[in-house]
C-alpha cells in the first residue's frame, strides 16, 4: 500500500475529526441522488414494459380491416396469404363489437356492465391472453346446446359476482345496430388477470362462431388480427403486407399497433430520459458537496501538504490523494444509492405496497422493472461527476507552494 492510501484513510475516516462527519454527509447526498435516479428509471421501465406486455401482448401487432368498418367475407384465403409472410407468427379473423353483460347476484339482484366483445378463432395465434388465465381455461367452444364458453377479466368477474362455471347473459350490439339481437346465455370457463384495469374490467372473449350467431352476420368478420415475430417491426411489416394484399384485396388495409398506441409508448420513454436528466441535477448538487469538502480539506491541511512536498512528494501524488478521496466518496454514495434504490424497487415488485386505483391509473400497482444496464449507466455517471468535481481541489492542492504553506501555518 502506497503512502497515498494511508493518508486518504486518515483524511476520510479518522475518528473524531470534523471531516469524518462531512464525508458521511457527502456520501449520503450522492446516495440519495443515485437512489432517486435508479427508482425513477425502474418505474419508467415498469410503465414501458407494462404498456408493451399488456397492450401489445393482449392486442394484435397488426390488424387488417376494410375502410369504414365494413365487414370482411371469405377471410380464409386472406389469412393464409398473411401467414405466408416470413415474419408473421399467425393470423386469425376476429369480430370486435360493443355489448353488455348481466348477471344475477344473490341479495343484490341483476348486475350489468358494458364490455368490449372479441369473437376470436385461433386465439393463440394473435394474443397471449391464455398466459394470463388465473382460473379455469380458455375454452370458448360450445358447452351444451346453444351455450358457449366465455372468458372474462377478474375485475369484471368480481363486479358480476361470478366465477368459473357461472352463467351470464351477453348482448352484443354493434354501432350500426338495426335490429336488437337477443340476450344469449354463456358459461364462464376462464377468468384472466392482465394487471391492466381496462382489460380486466371490460374485455371479454367468445368464439367467432358465437359472435357471428349473436350478431346474425353469417360467416363475416370485422378484421384479421396478425401476430409478428418482432412487434417493433410492425410498421415495416404492415407496409409489406399492404403491398401483398393490394393485388387481390385492394380494399384491405393493415394497421400496426404503433399507429394506434406507439405515441403512448414513445411518450413513456421520453419521460424516462427527461426524468433522468432532471434527477441528474441531484447528483450534481451532491458533487458540489465533494468540491466543498475537498476544498476545506486542502485549506485545513496546507501545512501537511507543504511538509509532504518538502519531503519530496510529487505534485501528481498530492493530486491523486484528493482525487481518490473524491472517487471514494462517490463510489460509497453510488453503492448506498444502488442498495437503497434497488431495495425499494424489489420491495415494490414483490409486495407492491404502493397500490393504485385501477379505474384512474389503468393499473393496480406501481409498476417496476429493474434493468442492470440502468444501474451501470447511473453508477458510471455519478462516479464520473464525482471524479470531475474532485479535480479542481486536487489540482489546487498539487500547486501549493511548500514554502508558503509551511511559513503561514
Amino acid at each position: 500500500m502506497g503512502y497515498e492510501w494511508i493518508i486518504i484513510r486518515r483524511h476520510l475516516f479518522s475518528v473524531g475529526r470534523r471531516m469524518g462527519l462531512t464525508t458521511i454527509i457527502a456520501i449520503i447526498g450522492v446516495g440519495l441522488g443515485v437512489g432517486a435516479l435508479v427508482i425513477t428509471l425502474s418505474v419508467m421501465n415498469g410503465y414501458a414494459d407494462m404498456i408493451f406486455d399488456r397492450q401489445v401482448g393482449i392486442n394484435p401487432h397488426i390488424t387488417v380491416r376494410r375502410p369504414y368498418s365494413e365487414r370482411i367475407e371469405n377471410y380464409a384465403p386472406i389469412v393464409q396469404l398473411l401467414e405466408k409472410h416470413p415474419e408473421v407468427v399467425g393470423a386469425n379473423p376476429v369480430i370486435e363489437t360493443e355489448g353488455y353483460v348481466l348477471s344475477r347476484v344473490k341479495d343484490v339482484g341483476t348486475v350489468t356492465s358494458g364490455v368490449l366483445v372479441r369473437g376470436v378463432n385461433g386465439m393463440v395465434k394473435s394474443s397471449d391472453i391464455t398466459h394470463h388465465i388465473t382460473d379455469g381455461k380458455m375454452d370458448l367452444t360450445r358447452i351444451e346446446g346453444n351455450t358457449f364458453g366465455i372468458a372474462i377479466g377478474k375485475t369484471l368477474a368480481e363486479k358480476l359476482g361470478t366465477s368459473t362455471g357461472s352463467k351470464i347473459r351477453l348482448l352484443a350490439a354493434p354501432k350500426d345496430l338495426t335490429n336488437i339481437p337477443p340476450l344469449r346465455q354463456y358459461v364462464v370457463t376462464g377468468i384472466f388477470e392482465t394487471g391492466f384495469y381496462e382489460f380486466d374490467a371490460s374485455l371479454i372473449y367468445i368464439s367467432l362462431a358465437a359472435a357471428q350467431r349473436d350478431l346474425q352476420w353469417g360467416d363475416l368478420a370485422t378484421g384479421i388480427q396478425v401476430r409478428l415475430v418482432n412487434a417493433f417491426e410492425a410498421d415495416r411489416v404492415s407496409v409489406e403486407l399492404r403491398e401483398t394484399l393490394i393485388a387481390t384485396h385492394a380494399d384491405l388495409f393493415p394497421t400496426s399497433w404503433m399507429y394506434a398506441q406507439g405515441n403512448l409508448y414513445a411518450w413513456i420513454w421520453l419521460q424516462k430520459w427527461a426524468s433522468f436528466v432532471v434527477l441528474s441535477l441531484i447528483v450534481i448538487v451532491a458533487g458540489f458537496n465533494i468540491i466543498s469538502i475537498l476544498t476545506m480539506s486542502v485549506n485545513e491541511r496546507r501545512r501537511e501538504i507543504g511538509i509532504l512536498k518538502a519531503m519530496g512528494a510529487a505534485p501528481k501524488s498530492i493530486a491523486q490523494i484528493f482525487s481518490r478521496e473524491g472517487l471514494i466518496i462517490g463510489a460509497s454514495g453510488v453503492l448506498l444509492g444502488n442498495i437503497l434504490g434497488g431495495g425499494l424497487c424489489w420491495i415494490q415488485k414483490v409486495y407492491a405496497p404502493i397500490s393504485l386505483s385501477g379505474d384512474v391509473y389503468f393499473i393496480n400497482a406501481l409498476p417496476v422493472t429493474i434493468n442492470i444496464s440502468d444501474y451501470v449507466m447511473t453508477s458510471a455517471l455519478a462516479l464520473l461527476l464525482c471524479l470531475v468535481f474532485a479535480r479542481w481541489p486536487a489540482k489546487r492542492a498539487a500547486t501549493l507552494d511548500p514554502v508558503e504553506a509551511i511559513r503561514y501555518e
